[in-house]
């Protein structure tokens, strides 16, 4: 059997994608060793869509003031841009 090319392994990856299918299902129908499409699956298939971390980057359109704290009581503080006076007002 000869060896798949990554060009080849990237078309059936995409094939893959588009079939529905589970790997084991799909490897049993384009009779490939699941080992051996999972490798490529992870070398190939999830490189083409890069994991999400869960964060996005947020960039204000203006000049950020500092933070504001509000209290139960409906007082405000405005203008806060040091972190440890921040907390401290938050624990009051």
């Amino acid at each position: 059997m000869k060896r798949a090319s990554q060009q080849e392994m990237e078309a059936m990856i995409a094939s893959f994608k588009s079939s529905g299918l589970t790997q084991r299902e799909f490897c049993l129908r384009e009779n490939i060793k699941l080992p051996t499409f999972s490798y490529w699956y992870r070398k190939v298939g999830a490189g083409a869509t890069p994991a999400s971390s869960g964060f996005t980057e947020v960039t204000p359109s203006l000049p950020s003031s500092g933070l504001e704290v509000v209290y139960p009581n409906g007082v405000r503080v405005r203008g806060i841009q040091d972190l440890p006076l921040l907390q401290l007002l938050v624990k009051l």
